[in-house]
């Protein structure tokens, strides 16, 4: 059973057959602020670069580890010497041998995250440091030569350092932390690519 239509109602707008409900416009979505910080996502050039392996970390670690005992021995000997001669100022000679020993232990960590490479078509693309930061761009045809080494402790973590020299002004560039495989075939990519367009000028 129906019910009649309210006579103090007002009638309902029909739409035509091509007639569409106005539609609400989509929110434009939020673009989020780029910002240049000390996290690798922040640094310059780190959006397209490939990061170096995490084992450079504790590699890092194990090679600091003389130089964090002799800056530990001298901040023993400062407290000792305040100890017994009560001059407050020995342990102020202190302070810089701990703070050398916070900086590596705290920032190594993100020194190795924020190195990174690239492979083009044309160029090797290296980049590292967080406050200061570099990018260097280094074109196949300007590398004159490409040495790959490693020390005792790369070995035991299996990485190896790049070494690239260029011809133009002998300058050379270094890309640590990578495997050693990685490391060789980067070291046959740049001789190839060098050697095509040398042999093509």
């Amino acid at each position: 059973m129906t019910s009649a239509p309210d006579p103090h109602e007002p009638p309902a707008a029909s739409l035509a057959p091509g007639d569409q409900a106005p539609m609400a416009a989509p929110a434009a979505p939020e673009v989020p602020a780029r910002t240049l910080s000390d996290d690798p996502a922040g640094l310059l050039g780190a959006e397209a670069l490939r990061p170096v392996s995490p084992k450079l970390i504790p590699a890092r670690y194990l090679g600091g580890i003389a130089g964090n005992v002799f800056w530990l021995l001298l901040i023993i000997a400062a407290i000792v010497g305040t100890v017994l001669t009560g001059w407050w100022w020995i342990a102020a000679c202190a302070v810089l041998p701990l703070l050398l020993i916070l900086q590596h232990l705290l920032l190594t960590p993100r020194r190795v995250r924020a190195i990174g490479y690239l492979d083009e078509e044309e160029d090797l693309t290296i980049a590292s440091g967080i406050m200061f930061r570099s990018v260097h761009t280094i074109p196949y045809g300007r590398v004159q030569s490409v040495k790959i080494g490693e020390g005792p402790i790369e070995r035991r973590y299996g990485l190896a350092t790049l070494t690239i020299t260029t011809a133009a002004g002998g300058g050379t560039e270094a890309l640590p932390g990578l495997p050693k495989a990685e490391a060789e075939r980067l070291r046959t990519l740049l001789t190839d690519r060098g050697v095509d367009l040398m042999a093509a000028l």
